[in-house]
């Protein structure tokens, strides 16, 4: 993953048609520098460390985590295979933590009200696409055990909920709250909502409406008009149409081509399911025996959805499961005894 595309291979690999060699480059060697730098700032001794403002850390760790994510989203735009990018995903899961627990200490200290209680990710800020990257990347790349780790991180003095958010986290966290209709940053991500409520037979069409409308729904998002400016640029791209339509499994074959639609990393989820199920990988098929609304019952005996309010049923062997209109759009059994 800390490798550079050159040249020669560049616009043969490339899946962002806009990224720009220049540009690339610059921005691949100058967030190796800021994981180099801060690595060794932060790998000293404690007592080395204790004689370090918290706030220096505090930012050292923050650049870093932001760094981290632009390095998965531009190495993907770039080229780079995604079992590579799969491969570094823990890694930069270790920056978020060493971040919000430098975060914690540095907001621990303050005295003043005023300077205490920010979040590490603010998600009705720019930080919210972070944040969106940060699950999307976690879920396509065969990571689903990995997100509850990023709930602490997200909860964080981030007291409102995002509806986007609490949907695709209630696939792998129970116990969250019941998520809200609306979202933090209302465009574009809200026009997902009703592809969570809406019928199997109705998501393709919703969802390739969304991913028609979704440059220009973005055009208040800090990334919105990236290439036109400098090395903030990491690509166009709809994370959370993919994430949406790996965790609803929708037939993407209607918007397969779709400009901002990463369809491999969907491709890639999918046979991650198979591939890394005895990590506990795949919200679909973890290490417990589970099946959606409308299969077949796969083993005779009493199932619990996974819902905000879980509910206990007995199901026959092949007797389809129900769908309770779940409010997260889709709902998910799990098999607790025979």
């Amino acid at each position: 993953m800390r490798k550079i595309i050159e040249l020669s291979d560049f616009f043969e690999k490339k899946r962002e048609k806009l990224l720009s060699y220049d540009i690339y480059k610059e921005k691949y060697e100058d967030i190796v520098e800021t994981f180099d730098v801060v690595g060794e700032s932060l790998n000293k001794s404690q007592t080395h460390l204790s004689k370090i403002e918290p706030v220096r850390l505090m930012i050292a760790s923050r650049r870093r985590s932001w760094d981290a994510i632009d390095f998965l989203s531009v190495q993907y735009s770039a080229g780079i295979e995604i079992k590579e990018i799969r491969g570094f995903y823990p890694e930069v899961l270790n920056y978020w933590e060493s971040y919000a627990k430098y975060n914690n200490i540095y907001d621990s200290r303050q005295t003043s009200e005023t300077d205490k209680g920010f979040p590490h990710f603010e998600l009705p800020g720019k930080d919210f696409e972070r944040v969106n990257r940060m699950m999307c990347f976690g879920i396509l790349l065969g990571w689903s055990n990995k997100i509850p780790l990023l709930v602490p991180i997200i909860d964080f003095n981030n007291y409102q909920k995002d509806g986007m958010l609490e949907r695709m986290l209630g696939f792998f966290v129970s116990n969250r709250p019941e998520p809200p209709d609306s979202c933090l940053r209302h465009l574009p991500y809200f026009k997902t909502l009703k592809i969570f409520s809406a019928s199997e037979k109705d998501r393709p069409a919703l969802m390739a409406e969304y991913l028609e409308d979704w440059y220009h729904a973005s055009r208040r998002e800090p990334y919105y008009d990236a290439h036109t400016r400098d090395i903030s640029f990491w690509g166009y791209w709809s994370w959370e149409a993919a994430a949406i339509t790996f965790l609803l499994d929708i037939d993407d074959s209607s918007y397969a081509s779709a400009q901002f639609y990463p369809k491999d990393l969907v491709d890639f989820a999918r046979q991650a399911r198979k591939d890394y199920a005895p990590e506990g990988a795949d919200p679909m098929a973890p290490h417990e025996l589970r099946a959606k609304a409308g299969d077949p019952c796969p083993k005779a005996g009493l199932w619990q959805s996974l819902d905000v309010v879980p509910e206990l049923r007995r199901y026959q062997q092949n007797e389809e499961m129900d769908n309770l209109g779940s409010l997260y759009g889709l709902t998910v059994w799990r098999f607790t005894e025979q």
